[in-house]
C-alpha cells in the first residue's frame, strides 16, 4: 500500500479514537497499518491499533500472529506461548519462529531441539529459515554452547548456507577459537570476495590475534569493497598503531576527522597517543590539553592522564603536570601504573611518608587485580628499580621482591635482588640471588646500563641515573596504562 493510503488509515484510527468510538477496519487494512508500524519502528500506536483489530476480528489468524509478535516484543512469553497453541495452526513460519524464540528466551534449549526435530520429520519446507532466524538468536542471549550445538546442526543439513556460516565463525570468536574463526571466514570469503562484512570481520579477528599485518591487509580488502565505514578505518589505524607504524596511523586517524568532524573527541586521544610514540610531546600535549577541557573528567581514559602528565613532564610544565597526577590519583583511585608515578612524586618531594602510603595502595591495588598483565610487573619493577636508584633499599627490595613472586623469570630481577642485598651489606642473600643470575644475563645488563666492567670486582661500578631522567624514563614507558 502507498504511504499516502497507509496515512489516510492512520488518520481514519485517529479520528476515530478522538471522538472517543471505534473507526471500522477490515483486517487486511488493519495488518497493513502494523506492517507500517514495524516497517517504520514507530510503535507508539501499535498495540492500540492491534487491540481494535482483534476486537472487530477476533479470529483472524494473521492478527492473532501479529498478537504473538506483540507478546514476545514485551517479553510475555508465557503469553505468546499460550496463544501460539490455541492458535493450532501448523505449517506457519511465524508461529513456529515464535515458539522457538520463546522457548530460547525461557532458557530450554531441550525445547527447541524437540520441536526442530518434529519438524525436520514432518519435512519442514522453511526449515532453512528457521536455522537463520534462530541461530543469532541464541548468540545474542549468549547461550554460546547451545548455538555452536544449533548452527552445526543447520549446517549438517544446509553446509552452503552462509548465514550459518557467518553465525559460526562469530559464535567460534566468543569461544575465544580465533584461528578457527579465521578459517571459516576465509571461506566465507571465498563464496563472496567482494563482501566488505566479511573482510572486516576477518581483519577484526586477525588483530584480537595481534597478526596486526594480516589485519591491516584484510581492512585494506574492506575499503576496496567499501570505504566509506570510519569505524573499520579505525580499527585499521589501531592496527597500524600496534604495529609500530605510528606515521600511517596518523594519516588514517586525520583522515577520518576530516571525513567525519564527530569523530574528532574521539580521535584526539588516539593522535595523541601516536604523537607520544613518535616523541612530539608538543603536539600530543596540545591534544590532551584540549581533550581534558572538552570532556568530563571521568570520561577521559587512565592511558590519557598518564600520556599528558608525560606531555607535561616533557614539554616543561611539571607544575600542571603534578596537579595533573594527583587529579588522576583520585579519579582512578586503584590504578597501577597512576599508583607507581604518585610514589615516585612523594619521593621527589622528599615525603617518604606520603610515598609508603602510596606503596602500601599500590600493592594493596595490584592484590586484588584480576588477569595481571606481565606489564603490571614490569611497572613494579621499574618502581623498585627508581627506589634503588635513590638509595632507599628496602624500599626496592619489596617491589623487586613482589615482582619475584609473582614472575619468578623476570629478567635481571635475580641481579636487582641481589644488588640491593649487597647494598645492605647482606652477603648471605647477595650470593644466594646472584648465583640465580646467569653469567650472559649478567654482562648483558652490566652492558646495557653501563657498568665499569673493569672496576665490577670492587663496587659494582654502576653508572649513576640522576633521579629525574629515571623518572622520565619510567614515564616513556607507554604500554602499561592498566
Amino acid at each position: 500500500m502507498k504511504k499516502k493510503d497507509i496515512s489516510r488509515l492512520l488518520q481514519r484510527y485517529l479520528s476515530g479514537h478522538q471522538e472517543g468510538k471505534d473507526a471500522y477496519f477490515d483486517a487486511d487494512e488493519i495488518d497493513e497499518l502494523l506492517d507500517s508500524f514495524e516497517e517504520s519502528d514507530d510503535y507508539t500506536y501499535y498495540d492500540e491499533v492491534l487491540a481494535l483489530g482483534l476486537r472487530l476480528h477476533p479470529g483472524n489468524p494473521d492478527l492473532q500472529v501479529k498478537q504473538c509478535k506483540s507478546y514476545v516484543y514485551n517479553e510475555d512469553y508465557d503469553s505468546a506461548l499460550v496463544l501460539i497453541e490455541s492458535i493450532a495452526e501448523t505449517d506457519n513460519q511465524d508461529l513456529d519462529m515464535l515458539r522457538l524464540e520463546c522457548y530460547v528466551m525461557q532458557d530450554s534449549y531441550d525445547k527447541v531441539i524437540e520441536h526442530i526435530e518434529k519438524l525436520i520429520a514432518d519435512k519442514c519446507e522453511y526449515l532453512e529459515t528457521i536455522f537463520e532466524y534462530i541461530a543469532p538468536i541464541l548468540g545474542d542471549v549468549e547461550m554460546t554452547k547451545e548455538a555452536h550445538d544449533f548452527i552445526n546442526r543447520g549446517l549438517m543439513l544446509f553446509p552452503d548456507n552462509l548465514i550459518l556460516k557467518d553465525e559460526l565463525c562469530y559464535n567460534l570468536e566468543m569461544e575465544g577459537d580465533i584461528k578457527k574463526a579465521i578459517e571459516v571466514c576465509n571461506e566465507l570469503i571465498d563464496k563472496n570476495p567482494y563482501s566488505n562484512d566479511y573482510w572486516f570481520t576477518l581483519g577484526r579477528l586477525y588483530s584480537i590475534s595481534e597478526d596486526y599485518e594480516k589485519a591491516i591487509e584484510a581492512f585494506d580488502f574492506a575499503l576496496t569493497c567499501d570505504d566509506s565505514n570510519e569505524e573499520l578505518k579505525i580499527l585499521k589505524g589501531h592496527c597500524l598503531y600496534m604495529n609500530g607504524n605510528y606515521e600511517k596511523a596518523l594519516e588514517v586517524y586525520n583522515d577520518v576527522k576530516k571525513a567525519d568532524e564527530t569523530y574528532t573527541p574521539r580521535l584526539m586521544p588516539l593522535l595523541a597517543e601516536c604523537y607520544v610514540k613518535l616523541e612530539d610531546y608538543e603536539k600530543a600535549y596540545v591534544l590532551l590539553k584540549e581533550l581534558l577541557k572538552q570532556k568530563n573528567l571521568h570520561e577521559v581514559s587512565s592511558g590519557s592522564y598518564i600520556s599528558y602528565i608525560l606531555c607535561c613532564v616533557e614539554t616543561g610544565h611539571k607544575e600542571e603536570a603534578s596537579d595533573t597526577l594527583m587529579k588522576a590519583a583520585k579519579l582512578f583511585p586503584y590504578n597501577i601504573r597512576i599508583l607507581s608515578m604518585l610514589v615516585l612524586a612523594h619521593m621527589e618531594n622528599g615525603d617518604e611518608h606520603k610515598a609508603q602510603e602510596a606503596t602500601d595502595l599500590l600493592f594493596m591495588a595490584f592484590e586484588e587485580m584480576e588477569n595481571k598483565q606481565l606489564d603490571d610487573f614490569k611497572n613494579l619493577y621499574r618502581t623498585g628499580q627508581y627506589f634503588f636508584m635513590k638509595g632507599n633499599i628496602d624500599e626496592a627490595l619489596q617491589y623487586f621482591n613482589k615482582v619475584l613472586n609473582a614472575v619468578p623469570g623476570m629478567p635481571y630481577i635475580h641481579l636487582h635482588i641481589a644488588m640491593a642485598y649487597l647494598a645492605k651489606g647482606d652477603i648471605e642473600h647477595f650470593c644466594e640471588h646472584y648465583k640465580k643470575t646467569s653469567p650472559e644475563e649478567l654482562f648483558d645488563y652490566l652492558k646495557k646500563v653501563g657498568f665499569d666492567l673493569d672496576g665490577i670486582i670492587d663496587h659494582f661500578g654502576f653508572k649513576h641515573i640522576p633521579p629525574e631522567d629515571l623518572v622520565k624514563e619510567f614515564l616513556k614507558n607507554k604500554d602499561n596504562n592498566n
